[in-house]
Order: C-alpha cells, then sequence, then structure tokens
C-alpha cells in the first residue's frame, strides 16, 4: 500500500472532524507524523483546493470545496436501504439473531423498517411497519440515548413510563440514569417480555449527515437465559454497526452519543 496515500486519507479524515480545523503543528500531534510530512501533504491538498485556510482559526486548515463537493457527490446517490440492508444481512448471518432497523416517527415513536430473522425456535411478534413509543424496547432507548437530555426529556410522557419496557425506568431520573450508563458502554441493554418468548435485545442508535438521529438497530437474542457475555458481544456488535451505517450516511464522527454529551 502507498504510504503517502494512507497519510493523506488519515489529515483529510482527521479534518473532517473539526470544522474549525486544525493546524500543521496540531496535525502531526494527532497523526504522531513528522511536521515536513505534514506540511507537504496539507499544501498540495491546498492548492487541489481539498483544503483551505480556516477563517476560524489563524494558520489552520479545513476541507476545502472540492472535498465537499466529491463527497456530496457520494451522498446523492447513497440511501438508507442500500446502505443498511447488505450490512444488517451480514450481521444477521453473523450472529443468528433476529435484527432489526426502525426509524424515528414523530417525537414520540418509532417504526421498524426492516427484519432479518434468526433460525431461532421463537421469534419477536413485530415486524416491518409496527410503530411502538420510544419506552417501549431497546429500539426506542437507543434513539433515546444519542439525543442531548432536554429534547430526550421531551420525547417522553408519562403514560410512557406506565408503558415501559424496563420496570426500573419510572420517572424522568430514572430515564436519564439509564440513558447515561447506556451511553458509556456504547448501546442500549433491554429486558422484555414484550415477545412470544423472553428477549434480550441491545440497539444502538443510527445518525445522518446532519447530525440528527434518523433510527437505530437491534439485535434480539430471543431466549432470557443468554449469557451476560453475549450481551456484552451482541452490543459492541450492534454499536460498530450502527456507526458503520451512520459513517455511510455522511455522520463525521466516531462517537454515536456525541451530540448527546454536549
Amino acid at each position: 500500500m502507498n504510504n503517502t496515500i494512507i497519510r493523506t486519507s488519515s489529515v483529510l479524515r482527521l479534518l473532517s472532524q473539526h470544522p474549525d480545523g486544525l493546524t500543521i503543528t496540531e496535525i502531526c500531534k494527532a497523526l504522531s507524523l513528522p511536521k515536513s510530512t505534514v506540511f507537504d501533504i496539507v499544501h498540495t491538498l491546498e492548492a487541489e483546493k481539498y483544503l483551505e485556510s480556516s477563517s476560524a482559526r489563524p494558520f489552520a486548515f479545513r476541507i476545502g470545496l472540492d472535498a465537499f463537493r466529491i463527497g456530496y457527490t457520494y451522498l446523492k446517490g447513497a440511501n438508507l436501504d442500500s446502505i443498511a440492508r447488505p450490512v444488517l444481512q451480514e450481521l444477521n448471518r453473523k450472529v443468528n439473531e433476529t435484527v432489526f432497523l426502525a426509524m424515528r416517527s414523530g417525537p414520540s415513536h418509532f417504526v421498524y423498517t426492516m427484519q432479518f430473522l434468526s433460525d431461532a425456535e421463537f421469534q419477536t411478534i413485530y415486524s416491518v411497519g409496527a410503530v411502538r413509543h420510544l419506552l417501549s424496547t431497546a429500539l426506542g432507548k437507543a434513539i433515546l440515548a444519542a439525543l442531548p437530555n432536554e429534547q430526550a426529556r421531551n420525547c417522553v410522557t408519562p403514560e410512557m413510563y406506565a408503558n415501559c419496557s424496563i420496570p426500573a425506568i419510572y420517572d424522568e431520573a430514572s430515564l436519564l440514569s439509564f440513558l447515561e450508563i447506556s451511553r458509556k458502554q456504547g448501546y442500549v441493554i433491554d429486558d422484555t417480555s414484550e415477545n412470544s418468548h423472553p428477549a434480550r435485545p441491545v440497539a444502538a442508535p443510527l445518525l445522518d449527515a446532519n447530525n440528527q438521529v434518523i433510527g437505530s438497530i437491534s439485535i434480539v437474542a430471543m431466549t432470557a437465559h443468554t449469557s451476560d457475555d453475549r450481551i456484552r458481544e451482541l452490543g459492541q456488535l450492534a454499536q460498530s454497526t450502527a456507526l458503520r451505517i451512520s459513517n455511510g450516511l455522511g455522520y463525521m464522527k466516531d462517537d454515536l452519543y456525541a451530540f448527546a454529551r454536549t
């Protein structure tokens, strides 16, 4: 592989996460590259209009117009189905558990939009088109976890607390505590009896190029006796898969909860 190309792409990826730009010294420190190497890469990219001087910070460089045009061309041809479907099919085959994708539907609900079944004897009762409130399953709680606390609070009504799938979530304080734990571990864990058999779903949110929470994905282990180690493994897979899909939609950060923490 060509080291110059790899280093150039690393510079572009790094700057894509810093809208106000970074100086050459900051780029060197972040990527552990020699200053002479970064100097050549940055000024070549600037000459080709892939980078430009930042108006927000002196001596800093940010993503330029031509790089934006290339990214925009990709996004115009991208859609959720073409990006998410093959990734979720791959995940379903890998874990042999039922996998869902859901999209937000109004402020307090979501709708199941994709389903990939496992070979398990027992299956979830939910299918594509079902609409649920955000506290009813892991999918909804994952959406809430990616929202700032104020927005999350505004999405939940008193009736939703009364019908929450986790009895320990019964008011605003207990909800915010649950969401904070979920953000730290990177995924939501639910225990539900709303299926035809006890299940332990894990879920993570989906974000788009505008940094908006558009939905979530879940992996549903259709047994109450799934080990904690297996649940952690599935949760980490849900998190990494959700980030992969989100990045494919144009989300530029490597943290699904970056905007929930602000």
